[in-house]
């Protein structure tokens, strides 16, 4: 999951700028995203899935490698600030609820 600070009155360039030119190459590196969220406070939340940390490090890797990144991270340097700060957590799947102690009463 990555957490952005985002600089409001550029969000529009923001999305704009991760649609058009890093989720492309990420999906095509097999990266999958589960879906990205703004909230009010002015953070957009991307949460993406993997198969275990391996593959988000190959995964990761091929896209630093891809000249599309580079391209893109030339255009990036022209554009205004699109986030003050970014926090990036690896999470995996909890117990289902089934596979949870049951509660002592």
């Amino acid at each position: 999951m990555r957490i952005y600070l985002a600089v409001r009155e550029n969000l529009a360039i923001f999305h704009d700028f991760f649609r058009t030119h890093l989720l492309p190459t990420q999906l095509r590196h097999g990266a999958r995203l589960v879906g990205r969220w703004e909230t009010e406070d002015g953070r957009v939340v991307a949460v993406w899935e993997y198969d275990d940390r391996e593959a988000y490090e190959r995964v990761q890797a091929a896209v630093a490698a891809d000249p599309r990144t580079r391209a893109a991270q030339e255009l990036r340097r022209g554009l205004p600030a699109l986030f003050s700060e970014k926090d990036e957590v690896f999470m995996w799947s909890a117990p289902s609820v089934d596979e949870l102690p049951a509660s002592v009463s």
